[in-house]
């Protein structure tokens, strides 16, 4: 066996007996290489730039890694495919699918292919040495084809194997927020049924409101903006808008104690003071009424662009 077949046989162990004509240049070789190991019988092109090394199983995870090398840079398995790869129950029959990022042309019968313009806000992980999208992400994009019921019990089976956590799912739709994102209704409603059962931080319910905000339409808000007057610091504001100077407060547990709430209200009063708006809304109504909750600060954001003053709701 020369070098070179040492170096692609070592490649090939650790992607389903695949190689790819990348993967001859990396080791040394060039295309004519790969020409040669197919004509001679030892190899199979399974796809343009992809061989398999001949007598290779030909089985799912293998025709998958093949559909993401064939793809190209930045392609991984996602959506059902991804869930059965991740070990999700009810996925064993899924087929091939791959999402690429956006602009890359890639059409293959038999694959079901997705375009993304957010591939960077998710993990890529490795599961039987195949690029995956992680959990989180995965349930998202689920959330395009399952229904609420079904949804919610492979979020539960996610949870129960330590792939995902409520703070994750929630930081999830945090990071993947926009009007119209496919999956996102879905998902947000099982966390907004099931995290009222389990301990939830202040920040996660911030971060479940941000999103919110902006699938409502609204621009990002600002996250943890600090007011001074002049050289004095006023406050840390959870998320605002600070051209309409609209305050939005998320309070916990924490906030019901004395003392914290003894420091709430003269901060508040300053914040109206300098002309603010503040909305304070407890986690307990933004799990259980987040329509209301929205509604109240689209109104506020409404009133403030009108020029409107609604100093405290």
């Amino acid at each position: 066996m020369s070098d070179l077949d040492r170096r692609l046989a070592a490649r090939a162990a650790r992607q389903h007996q695949l190689i790819t004509t990348a993967d001859v240049v990396a080791a040394g070789g060039a295309q004519h290489h790969a020409d040669t190991r197919v004509s001679g019988g030892r190899w199979h092109r399974l796809d343009r730039g992809v061989f398999v090394i001949n007598g290779a199983p030909l089985d799912w995870p293998t025709r998958q890694h093949a559909a993401v090398l064939a793809a190209g840079e930045g392609a991984v398995t996602s959506h059902l495919g991804a869930a059965r790869l991740l070990g999700l129950p009810g996925f064993g029959g899924a087929g091939l699918e791959v999402t690429v990022p956006r602009g890359v042309r890639f059409r293959r019968d038999g694959v079901r292919v997705h375009e993304s313009t957010d591939l960077d806000r998710c993990r890529v992980v490795r599961r039987d040495g195949i690029p995956v999208t992680d959990a989180d992400r995965t349930l998202l994009d689920l959330g395009r084809y399952l229904g609420q019921q079904r949804l919610t019990r492979v979020v539960e089976s996610a949870r129960r194997a330590d792939l995902v956590t409520w703070s994750s799912l929630i930081a999830t739709l945090a990071r993947h927020a926009r009007r119209g994102r496919a999956g996102t209704r879905r998902l947000r409603a099982v966390i907004l049924a099931g995290a009222q059962r389990a301990e939830v931080t202040d920040t996660d319910v911030e971060l479940l409101l941000y999103g919110l905000i902006i699938e409502a339409g609204l621009p990002p808000p600002a996250i943890r903006h600090r007011v001074y007057d002049g050289d004095r610091f006023v406050a840390e504001i959870d998320l605002s808008f600070p051209e309409l100077k609209l305050a939005i407060e998320v309070d916990g547990g924490v906030h019901l104690l004395e003392e914290v709430h003894a420091r709430d209200l003269p901060r508040q009063n300053e914040l109206v003071l300098l002309g603010w708006t503040v909305l304070r809304f407890s986690n307990e109504r933004v799990l259980a009424r987040p329509a209301s909750v929205i509604a109240q600060v689209v109104a506020a954001v409404e009133a403030a662009r009108r020029g409107e003053v609604s100093p405290v709701a």
